[in-house]
């Protein structure tokens, strides 16, 4: 209790009927109040274990409300990891998130006023008067107004020392702890207010430039100074860090307090103005924030990864992300694609990452990867609306480049990621703007590409990853087809080609029922293409490679009618009706003849060069090899003329 009451003097929990400028005013004015905030996260970094889950609700809720009021230094509490976008994809998204019509005012300074030279305002409070959310209702406390988590403050920009004791200054955090640097926070915090108020006053030169050196420093809005004065004394990233050292029933309260006031958000966001007053609301900004504090206790406890996974992250990911469907017991909501899901997503996706680096319990973790494409998963959108498409390529891609990790793991963790790679390559192929013809980098079909090459060039993973890639594969193939990109689509059919020659292994080994169950799928990708493509140089290489397949000796492995099925139902209808096509084209008609004549040979060798190289073994099939004979005498009557 006397804990609960300590972190309530700091003045960051209630009071949630007064605007951002009043809180910010109230702090910023108060010393007393500033104290007992030091003291609160101070007692919590050093005896986290003792004041349980209710004590660590408020701290967080502490750290989330200086954060929404801009107090808290962009330097502490950061993410660890690279971001999942590129900066220009993390602006365009950004933008999108709030839903402005100029991409541009992300990028502006903060406007110039009397809150914003007095409390050194920043860009939130100021972007909330043009924010038209679609169903958003404006609240007292106007957290709903708050969507960028590492947005800066004004404040932030400004150029003050952190102390007069510049050896002091450079020093990390962890050595800057009070308890450390002086006998206690009590003397911490009164060195602290001494050199702020010496600053600039002491051994004053004679020249008249030193003094105006002298005034900016006076200048210092105050929020500038109490966020310069925070940082100072409050060991911030040992909230993350001295997890390490917490009991598992610590590190439990650590955690769950964090989901708890994620849940306790999400409710709020859908309650009205008085319940969210009397509990503990925070901004979707502060949301999202939390979602990474989440990761980064995990990556500071890795040891004990999996008691947390088992405990605490598993049911947490799956009930913000699983899908719902009508007639459950839970009730059905729609998904609506918040900051706080977003870094949901992208925690789901970093935890991945470094289990499947670490080859710790990854087989337990990757197969959440289900969860965030359908048929499981509810972040579902279509391709004109804001989606996450770009933040799982990417994640898709840091988990794949680790082949070693990737050899050590189980069917079911390779189900996982071939769903993300599957729906990946379903929606990319958008043509780039600056270029025809290609993709952008960060495309994730693009990705799904270079995810699938190293998987399966590796020398690692030979004869590891699944035949079931070849859903992924087709699937990249007709990307290259909608972004208008033939290299894409010839670098699918390359890779449709290398699981080809990979079966070779069931060839030798005789499994004719595995290798038909694996070849057909491979057949039917490449001859999509060869009948379907738009362009030229596609359906010649497809037409090329359909033919070696049948040609090579996987097809006398396998059960006679099955092979008589694919020459009926694939070679020689796809062949005729190219051919078909081929000869309508117009003599007059502003085409390559020579194109045509290639892809005319091809069609005919298709036709042809796989009945005579099965003939043999298809003549001892009489009803079989009637209805191809007749097949093809059909299409040889077209091809001479019916004339002749």
């Amino acid at each position: 209790d006397l804990f609960i009451n300590v972190c309530y003097m700091s003045g960051l929990l209630g009071n949630y009927n007064m605007s951002t400028e009043e809180r910010t005013y109230c702090f910023v004015d108060s010393l007393e109040r500033q104290s007992a905030l030091i003291v609160a996260i101070n007692t919590a970094v050093e005896n986290g274990d003792i004041i349980g889950l209710d004590g660590w609700k408020y701290i967080w809720g502490m750290i989330f409300e200086l954060r929404d009021l801009q107090l808290l230094s962009g330097k502490n509490l950061k993410e660890s990891d690279p971001d999942l976008l590129t900066g220009e994809a993390r602006i365009e998204f950004s933008r999108r998130l709030m839903q402005l019509d100029e991409p541009d005012v992300i990028h502006d300074t903060p406007r110039k006023g009397i809150m914003s030279l007095v409390f050194g305002t920043g860009s939130s409070e100021n972007l909330s008067n043009q924010l038209t959310r679609r169903g958003s209702q404006q609240s007292l406390h106007g957290k709903e107004d708050l969507l960028l988590w590492d947005e800066i403050a004004s404040s932030d920009e400004e150029d003050e020392p952190s102390s007069n004791n510049d050896e002091y200054a450079s020093l990390p955090y962890y050595q800057r702890s009070p308890s450390r640097q002086f006998s206690s926070v009590g003397t911490a915090f009164e060195n602290q207010l001494f050199n702020e108020m010496a600053y600039g006053n002491d051994d004053l030169p004679v020249t008249g430039l030193e003094r105006i050196d002298s005034r900016q420093a006076e200048l210092l809005s105050p929020r500038g100074r109490v966020r310069n004065r925070l940082a100072n004394l409050v060991d911030f990233n040992g909230l993350i860090s001295e997890t390490r050292y917490l009991c598992d029933d610590g590190l439990s309260d650590t955690l769950n307090a964090l989901i708890d006031i994620i849940r306790d958000s999400s409710k709020n966001n859908n309650a009205n103005e008085e319940a969210a007053i009397s509990g503990l609301p925070i901004s979707p900004a502060s949301e999202a924030f939390a979602e990474i504090l989440l990761c980064e206790v995990v990556r500071k406890n890795r040891d004990r990864f999996a008691f947390i996974w088992e405990n605490i992250l598993s049911a947490h990911y799956n009930s913000r992300l699983t899908c719902r469907p009508e007639g459950s017991e839970v009730e059905s909501d729609s998904m609506i694609l918040t900051p706080g899901i977003e870094k949901c997503v992208s925690g789901i996706l970093k935890i991945c990452i470094w289990a499947s680096s670490r080859n710790v319990f990854a087989n337990e973790v990757l197969p959440t990867l289900e969860i965030l494409h359908p048929p499981l998963g509810a972040c579902v959108w279509s391709p004109l609306e804001l989606n996450l498409d770009k933040h799982l390529s990417e994640g898709l891609w840091r988990i794949c480049r680790n082949v070693d990790g990737l050899s050590q793991i189980d069917d079911n963790a390779w189900e996982g990621i071939l769903g993300l790679l599957d729906w990946c390559a379903s929606r990319g192929g958008i043509p780039s703007r600056d270029n025809f013809g290609s993709l952008d980098e960060d495309d994730p079909s693009l990705q799904a590409f270079r995810s699938l090459h190293l998987m399966l060039h590796a020398e690692e993973l030979k004869d590891i990853v699944p035949y079931g890639v070849v859903k992924s594969i087709r699937s990249l193939v007709e990307a290259g087809e909608r972004g208008h990109c033939p290299k894409l689509s010839i670098a699918g059919l390359d890779l449709l080609q290398l699981i080809h020659t990979r079966m070779e292994t069931l060839v030798i080994q005789k499994e004719s029922e595995l290798l038909l169950h694996c070849w057909n799928p491979t057949i039917d990708a490449v001859a999509e293409p060869a009948e379907k493509s738009r362009n030229g140089n596609v359906r010649q290489h497809a037409l090329t490679l359909l033919t070696d397949m049948v040609l090579d000796r996987h097809g006398t492995c396998i059960p006679l009618l099955s092979l008589c099925e694919i020459m009926n139902s694939i070679c020689i209808p796809i062949a005729g009706e190219r051919i078909t096509d081929l000869l309508r084209i117009p003599r007059n008609a502003d085409v390559d003849l020579e194109e045509i004549m290639i892809e005319l040979e091809l069609c005919i060798s298709l036709l042809f060069k796989p009945f005579l190289h099965h003939l043999k073994n298809l003549v001892s099939l009489e009803q079989e090899f009637l209805g191809i004979w007749i097949s093809m005498l059909g299409i040889m009557t077209h091809l001479l003329g019916d004339d002749e």
